[in-house]
């Protein structure tokens, strides 16, 4: 046989070896979850639409590898999932599961958790590069990977499961936890006084005050008076990222959960919900509702109407008032803008590339399934390996120019 005849056969023999071999890694995940219902009722979670509902049926199961779980209460929700097949579910057990990440690394006892359908997502890496990097900045506390789910046997795709906030704040020194609401409200709260005995209502005060001292101080007066009600640096942090990801959806998409220091009750964030990620602009634009007016009516028509009010600041929405004026008051922003050197710093493009290697091997068993990447069919927009694989380095080459972009703006010489 010719030399190089032998040659091209062994290359095609190592690389046909070496894709065996990534399949046969990259297989049967554990994880993997199933929801045993009534016929009437799978049919009624697939057709209902814009409906949140408690699952409660006799004979329903729901299990983990196989294994039954002790079920307290499951109920389909999400905003936006509500309007799809694949719905999105909140889990409360009677039980704590362990659960692990993929690689081991990370092992958490939970009882309550969401299993995100992310059908917005056409492949279902926002919301994990979102958490990668607050986790990396050490505000995302909470547990997440990705897993399977299915429902009478049929498999329903590829899920996110996050824990869930409402649960988390209990098992670390807090007795009540708020999600942010549009125009400076709480849209949802939780609270179990079994710590500190403070009324519900004195949270929900100091939640108000954050938000009532914005028109009434300015400059180091209004940091020193807004960092005792709420972690400013782990704000700052978070506006960062959503700077550097183009995070879309902003004021709803924020839990704070109450620590008492020093006889004061102070909030600390967790974020949530990155399903929104790499927008042209942010969530107010066009929008007559939904924007803070504390600072009057503002009303942005386009991204530029926002560009021409702040400038070229590195804050990408200013939909809450806190974000507002954190852009527009020189002093606050100059404490923001250090707090984004700061991480700045400490990202690389080797930490992006470190960041999307473990994105690759964490979806790639579910994408070396066809029949669980096919579920996808039922979400706003159809996925398929070739598709991943060219979004997976789409936004990897978007954040590390956006991150150079980031260095530029924020070191500049100041006119």
């Amino acid at each position: 046989m010719d030399k190089n005849k032998i040659i091209i056969a062994a290359i095609i023999l190592v690389s046909l070896f070496s894709c065996r071999k990534e399949q046969e890694l990259s297989t049967d995940p554990d994880g993997v979850f199933e929801l045993v219902v009534s016929p009437e009722m799978q049919d009624f979670i697939y057709d209902s639409r814009d409906t949140s509902f408690t699952i409660d049926e006799p004979g329903i199961m729901f299990t983990m590898d196989d294994q039954a779980l002790d079920l307290d209460e499951i109920r389909i929700r999400g905003r936006t999932a509500l309007f799809f097949q694949r719905k999105s579910y909140m889990v409360k057990l009677k039980q704590n599961i362990e659960l692990s990440t993929p690689d081991g690394s990370l092992r958490k006892n939970l009882n309550r958790f969401k299993l995100i359908s992310m059908a917005m997502d056409y492949t279902y890496i926002e919301h994990r590069i979102g958490y990668g990097l607050l986790e990396d900045q050490g505000i995302m506390p909470l547990f997440y990977r990705f897993v399977e789910l299915k429902i009478n046997g049929s498999t329903q795709g590829i899920y996110l499961l996050v824990e869930d906030p409402e649960a988390y704040f209990k098992d670390h020194g807090s007795e009540y936890i708020a999600r942010r609401g549009y125009m400076n409200s709480i849209t949802d709260s939780e609270y179990e006084p079994l710590l500190h005995f403070i009324p519900r209502e004195d949270y929900e005060s100091r939640f108000g005050e954050i938000y009532a001292k914005l028109p009434l101080l300015n400059g180091e007066a209004l940091y020193e008076d807004l960092n005792k009600r709420l972690n400013l640096e782990q704000y700052f942090k978070k506006m960062g990222i959503d700077y550097l990801l183009q995070n879309g959806d902003y004021t709803d998409e924020l839990y704070l959960y109450a620590l008492v220091q020093q006889n004061q009750i102070r909030f600390n964030i967790i974020p949530w919900d990155y399903d929104d990620l790499f927008r042209d602009h942010p969530h107010e634009v066009g929008k007559n509702w939904g924007t803070g007016t504390l600072f009057g009516d503002r009303y942005y028509d386009s991204h530029q109407d926002i560009l021409d009010e702040i400038g070229d600041k590195l804050v990408f929405s200013i939909e809450d008032d806190l974000d507002y004026i954190i852009a527009m008051d020189p002093y606050l922003y100059d404490r923001y803008l250090s707090c984004i050197k700061s991480m700045l710093e400490q990202l690389e493009e080797s930490d992006m590339d470190a960041l999307f290697k473990q994105l690759r091997q964490e979806l790639l068993p579910y994408y070396n399934r066809e029949e669980v990447v096919e579920q996808s069919r039922f979400d706003q927009d159809e996925t398929n390996f070739i598709l991943w694989e060219e979004n997976m380095e789409e936004k990897l080459t978007f954040i590390k120019r956006r991150l150079e972009t980031m260095r530029e703006q924020a070191y500049k010489i100041q006119p």
